[in-house]
């Protein structure tokens, strides 16, 4: 049997506003995909569902492009939300150092991680010296 969902609309609101406010920037992911965007949506959903009636809400017409609307977002899934921000599941399971540090590759995700952080900020030149590096590689 479900839970019945205990949070309210004002709550939920408070919850995901302040998920929003400190959930990391990814520069690699387009923005247009972005958790940002999917949350922002959900709280323009959740304003517009509690502030309008049905009815007005047919007869103005918005400049955005006709959206599906979102399914209302559960409370499991903002716990969810909540628990990834809090970084609660790596300090509950930590990685062992084998997993972390590979003895085929050691520095492998060392390296991984620098190239998303550099990646969105390479220029055109850069991305070709990189693509070309990559296919000369000189052992």
């Amino acid at each position: 049997m479900a839970k019945p969902q205990s949070l309210t609309p004002r709550s939920l609101q408070t919850r995901l506003s302040h998920i929003l406010q400190h959930w990391p920037q990814d520069a690699v992911r387009p923005a247009s995909v972005s958790v940002q965007s999917y949350i922002q949506r959900q709280l323009r959903d959740n304003q517009n569902s509690t502030t309008t009636t049905p009815s007005s809400s047919r007869s103005t017409s918005s400049p955005e492009p006709a959206l599906k609307p979102l399914p209302p977002i559960s409370e499991s899934s903002v716990n969810a939300l909540s628990a990834l921000l809090e970084n609660r599941f790596a300090n509950k399971f930590p990685l062992s150092q084998k997993i972390r540090y590979p003895a085929s590759d050691p520095e492998y995700y060392d390296n991984l991680i620098k190239e998303f952080e550099e990646a969105p900020n390479r220029d055109w030149f850069g991305r070709l010296r990189k693509r070309l590096g990559g296919l000369l590689r000189l052992q």
